[in-house]
């Protein structure tokens, strides 16, 4: 709550040091931490960051700080005698290689030359593939009579995949129909509850807006319409607070 509209009960006056009085004319040179100005730089706009400029140093800082992280890493030291070891042991391997055999197993120069005696190699290859053929003969009845048992094997196992496929088709419709059955005993008790303790009067059957009808609260009142036939008056407006009708009515009741 303002009070600005309070008289000024007492007046401000100056404190004993103000303007020195009470040092004989003298003013204090103590000065308040609170009063000591805080920002001591004028502030200013920075300039514009060039990208590029702060991309390479970014750049440089990174490469010497790769630089003096590898020469603070401890070097690998080899032993003299165990490098030389190394050397020998791989001057024995590439010994022990024979270059010559390996050019004479790779060597396609000569094959122009053997093409007479590839064709007997492949002549004798057909015979004894033949040979091969006619000693085998004798399994394929074996092997045909094993294929005829697989299928008929394939066969009944197949038979009796279908039998139990028809089982379960038949236990699934058998369950649908019996919970069919029970859902539609359940409706119709529903209904024979509904119609014993219900109005009959308000059911209407086949039709859905008996259950939709809504009544108000008060329909069944008692003396719901006993002021129907009463005149309805006018409500008028007069200006003045002796002859309104609110006040004649308050004098009619409380006064005469």
């Amino acid at each position: 709550m303002t009070t600005a509209h309070r008289p000024t009960w007492k007046a401000a006056v100056g404190r004993a040091n103000q303007g020195g009085w009470s040092a004989g004319g003298a003013v204090s040179t103590a000065v308040s931490a609170l009063e000591a100005p805080g920002q001591l730089s004028l502030k200013t706009l920075r300039k514009p960051i060039d990208k590029k400029k702060a991309l390479r140093e970014s750049l440089l800082a990174l490469q010497e700080a790769e630089a003096k992280s590898s020469a603070k890493a401890p070097k690998r030291t080899l032993d003299a005698a165990t490098e030389e070891r190394a050397q020998q042991r791989l001057l024995k391997q590439t010994a022990e290689v024979d270059v010559a055999a390996i050019q004479a197993k790779y060597d396609d120069s000569d094959v122009e030359d053997d093409d007479d005696d590839n064709d007997g190699g492949d002549r004798s290859k057909t015979k004894a593939v033949d040979k091969d053929n006619d000693d085998s003969d004798g399994t394929d009845l074996d092997d045909s009579d094993s294929d005829d048992d697989d299928d008929s094997d394939d066969e009944d196992d197949e038979a009796a995949l279908q039998a139990e496929l028809a089982k379960l088709k038949a236990e699934r419709e058998a369950q649908r129909q019996q919970a069919a059955a029970a859902e539609a005993a359940r409706e119709q008790q529903q209904d024979e509850s509904a119609a014993l303790v219900g109005n009959p009067l308000l059911a209407v059957a086949g039709t859905a807006a008996a259950s939709t009808t809504k009544r108000r609260w008060n329909e069944d009142v008692v003396f719901r319409h006993q002021a129907k036939g009463e005149p309805q008056v006018k409500k008028r407006f007069i200006n003045d607070t002796v002859r309104n009708d609110f006040h004649a009515k308050f004098i009619r009741k409380f006064i005469r």
